[in-house]
Order: C-alpha cells, then sequence, then structure tokens
C-alpha cells in the first residue's frame, strides 16, 4: 500500500501537481488516474496570473471526466478557499437529482463533510464554500443561471451549449476574492451544436502549441482501469466513424455529422487566379439578427464548383450589407490591370428578401430586395425545398477516386468552420438541426440547386465559345491565352 502511495505520489509531481493539493486528495481519499493528475496541476495553474482561465478535458468516452472535475471543484477548491461559490452545471435530462446524488456519492461520501440540499441543488462545505448544482435538458435551462456571480464554473458536455451561451456564462465568472482567479472547467466529446466551438478553442490551440488561456487534457477509455468491461467491449465494437469518435475522441469527424463527406484535405484547396472562361455565380443568405452570408463561387467546364470568396457578418444593415458586397463584387482585368465588375450568370438568394413584412428602407422600398436593387444587385429567389438542395451539396462533396465537386478556398474560413459542424435534426434526421450556424451551408445550398435546376448540357462549348471570342477581341494568340489563363 506505501509503495502505490509514493507511485501515486511521483506521478501527480511529474504532472506538476504541489505538494499541498496531492496530499489533500490522499488524504480524502481520492486517487486520481495519471491523466486526471495533468487536469488537477493545470487547476492549479489557474492561480497564476499567467495561467489558463479556460480548462476543458476529454475528447472520448469513459475515461472519468465528471469525476474529475467534480473532485476538483469540491475537494480541492472549495476545501483550500473558504466562502468559495461555485456552479456545476452537467446535461441531465429528466432525472436531474438522482443524476448528482450518484455523484455526490461517490466523489464525496466519506471524504469531506458536506450538505446537500436536493430541493436547491446546492452543496455546502463547513468552511462557507458552496457549489450549486444545475442541470440543462437544452440551452434554454442555461439562461436561469446566467446574470449570478461565481468564483468557479465546471460546464459537463460543453459540446452541447452554443459558444454565445457560454460566453454569456463566463458573465457570471467574477470574485471579490483577493487569493482566488476565476476560472471555468469544462468536459466534452466530438458532436453536439457545440462541436465546432469547442475544437477551435481548445483541439486546435493544443494540435498547434498555440494555448494562452485556454488548456486541453484529452483522454480515453483506455485511461479509465476502473471501467467495466462490458461498456469496454460496447465502445471497442462500435464501427464507422461513430466508433472512431466516442473511442479515440476525433473531433475531425463525430456521430450525428450531417456532412459526413467532409474531408478538410480534400475540400479545403489553396486560392488560385479564377479563369476568366470559368463561370461565376453569387448566392446569399441573409439575417441581421443572426449571420448574413454571401457566396460567389465558379464552374469550370467539367462542372466542378470552387468557392472563391466569402462575406459573413452578424447585426449589420441591408445597406452596409449591399455596399460590401458591390465593393467585393469586383475582379482584375487581366488586360488592363483595372478593377472592373464580375459578370454573373445568376445571383440567388434566400426567398424571404423578397417578402413584405413591415420592412421598409429610407427610400421607401418594402422588400430587402429592393434596397439590394439600389446597388445594382439584382437576387432571384431560390428554392427552398431543403432537403433536395442538401441531397445536392451531399452529391457535390462526396469524395470518391476523384476529387469533390465542390471544394473551398481557405480564404473562406466560415465555410470551413460551420460546414463540417452541422448535425442531423433529431426530429427530421433528412435535414440538418437548424440550432446550428447553418448560414454559409444555406447560401451554398441555394447556389447548388438554382445551378442544377439551371444546368445546361452545352457548358463546355459556351466556355470554348466565350474563350474563343477573347482569343479576337484581344488579339492574343490561343496559345498565349492558354498560358496566361491556365498556366498551359
Amino acid at each position: 500500500m506505501a509503495n502505490d502511495l509514493e507511485r501515486c505520489r511521483a506521478t501527480a509531481r511529474s504532472a506538476g501537481c504541489p505538494e499541498n493539493q496531492i496530499e489533500n486528495f490522499i488524504y480524502r481519499g481520492y486517487i486520481p488516474f495519471p491523466w486526471q493528475w495533468k487536469f488537477h496541476s493545470v487547476a492549479r495553474e489557474a492561480d497564476k496570473d499567467s495561467g489558463p482561465v479556460d480548462i476543458g478535458i476529454g475528447g472520448a468516452r469513459g475515461p472519468g471526466k465528471s469525476y474529475g472535475i467534480f473532485s476538483q471543484v469540491t475537494l480541492d477548491d472549495c476545501h483550500r478557499v473558504p466562502g468559495l461559490k461555485g456552479l456545476f452545471l452537467r446535461q441531465t435530462g429528466k432525472a436531474a437529482r438522482e443524476s448528482f446524488e450518484d455523484l455526490i456519492g461517490s466523489a464525496l461520501r466519506g471524504k469531506a463533510k458536506y450538505a446537500y440540499n436536493a430541493s436547491s441543488g446546492m452543496l455546502s462545505f463547513t468552511n462557507g464554500s458552496r457549489v450549486l448544482l444545475g442541470g440543462f435538458e437544452n440551452e434554454r435551462d442555461v439562461d436561469k443561471y446566467i446574470g449570478i456571480e461565481y468564483d468557479v464554473i465546471a460546464v459537463e458536455e460543453r459540446n452541447q451549449l452554443k459558444k454565445d451561451k457560454i460566453d454569456k456564462l463566463k458573465g457570471s465568472l467574477r470574485t471579490s476574492k483577493t487569493s482566488w482567479r476565476p476560472r471555468m472547467y469544462s468536459s466534452f466529446n466530438p458532436g453536439g451544436i457545440g462541436h465546432a466551438d469547442v475544437k477551435n478553442d481548445f483541439v486546435i490551440p493544443y494540435r498547434e502549441t498555440k494555448e494562452t488561456k485556454t488548456r486541453f487534457i484529452p483522454s480515453t477509455y483506455k485511461e479509465n482501469p476502473l471501467l467495466n468491461k462490458e461498456y469496454v467491449k460496447y465502445l471497442e465494437d462500435l464501427t464507422g466513424d461513430l466508433g472512431k469518435a466516442w473511442r479515440e475522441g476525433d473531433f475531425d469527424l463525430f456521430a450525428g455529422q450531417y456532412f459526413d463527406e467532409w474531408k478538410h484535405d480534400k475540400h479545403v484547396i489553396e486560392p488560385f487566379e479564377v479563369s476568366v472562361v470559368f463561370k461565376k455565380y453569387r448566392a446569399y443568405d441573409h439575417g441581421r439578427a443572426n449571420a448574413a452570408c454571401c457566396l460567389w463561387f465558379a464552374v469550370d467546364w467539367d462542372g466542378n464548383v470552387y468557392v472563391y470568396r466569402e462575406l459573413y457578418v452578424v447585426g449589420w444593415d441591408v445597406d452596409q450589407i449591399a455596399h460590401e458586397i458591390d465593393r467585393l463584387s469586383k475582379m482584375r482585368d487581366p488586360i488592363t490591370g483595372k478593377d472592373v465588375p464580375e459578370t454573373y450568370e445568376f445571383s440567388v438568394s434566400d426567398p424571404s428578401i423578397f417578402a413584405k413584412m413591415g420592412f421598409v428602407d429610407r427610400y421607401g422600398g418594402q422588400t430587402i430586395a429592393e434596397t439590394f436593387s439600389r446597388y445594382g444587385i439584382s437576387w432571384i429567389p431560390a428554392s427552398n425545398r431543403r432537403v433536395d438542395g442538401w441531397n445536392i451539396m451531399h452529391q457535390y462533396l462526396r469524395c470518391g477516386e476523384y476529387p469533390p465537386r465542390l471544394r473551398y478556398f481557405k480564404t473562406c474560413s466560415y465555410s470551413i468552420e460551420t460546414i463540417p459542424s452541422l448535425i442531423h435534426d433529431e426530429l427530421h434526421p433528412e435535414d440538418l438541426d437548424t440550432e446550428g450556424d447553418d448560414h454559409c451551408a444555406d447560401a451554398m445550398r441555394y447556389g447548388l440547386i438554382t445551378l442544377h435546376e439551371r444546368k445546361s448540357p452545352k457548358l463546355k462549348n459556351e466556355i470554348e465559345r466565350k474563350l474563343d471570342e477573347l482569343k479576337r477581341s484581344t488579339g492574343l494568340s490561343p496559345q498565349s491565352l492558354n498560358k496566361f489563363y491556365f498556366g498551359e
């Protein structure tokens, strides 16, 4: 037993845990797994001015994330700082009380003196520290905890909450204690409406060794020696992307992903000079309180689609959006070197901009489309057959022996971030969940379904005819034009 404790202490010290934290946990009968010691060490780093304030753990299923975070808040933070006030949020569904009582029993019973009021959800300790245990079934349930001051907040299943909800919770992280620095602990898995947010905030900085105010401690079921063998077998028997995501915590794929064809190395490409003989298009999804997105895309003679420009804004009025789309809809003329308006085969939009819904612009226009027309931007309404549009987009994204037919310049950052993060709607799985950031996807859907409806079998002949016209108008030889436009 003595040798086991010494090995435990050695593991904790190698993880960077201070002696008082190590002895506190051992005294209270809590022996963390090696990966949990790493988390507890980082939690103490948050005491320093240069330390992290947003700490995430997990990735895969089954490593003991809940137990680790709960123990850190209750056995370490609350016991070393008298009068600490914490919030512990977990996705509980209907059985919130039973969920918390099980966690309290396994983590605290026999290890600390506490009182728990199940009706209020308050867990109290003898030194005046207390933790409010809150459950949520959906994002709306979190609102009742916002606006109250907490010294520390722990959020389980953070991937089930959007970034704006997390930001509002962080607004409640403040303290008057000079010996304490507010911080947030979070656990998460791949998937959910917050998948892209936790990937961008935690996983990517960890991969690129660019962590500043965040820290990510990955873990898998293999790092939990106490996990029952039946659950281990369940995880190891899972096949496909679901199994990989749940076993390995792979944030590049996840269960429920709507566009599971998406592969970053296949669909994201380096920008290139778009040939003037490619046909060009614009597609727009309107929003003000929500995001507005405009995509510019080009189609080559084989029908491949390249999204080469993107506008994604939130809170802009129609005039601002129209002015910016007009400004961006320019190209450098290869002959004169001057910026001239691009020519589009069509510009298609969310059909809602043509509706009269009490909207009146400063010139008396009664639709959003009329405001755009004052800037020389004429939209045609897109078909709003959602599932048909998504099916077409699936076809264009599909990878096989050949490259996908839809690719994005790497400069289109919002499309690249949001499209892979969208998930299926639970009630209508053939559609995607509109709670996600679907504005770039909607704009692309409008563009592709309109392209599909207007597709001409003579596309290649039309491009060749356009090239012939350029040869005649410029006087350049076919060889010179091909070298200029195609690098041949």
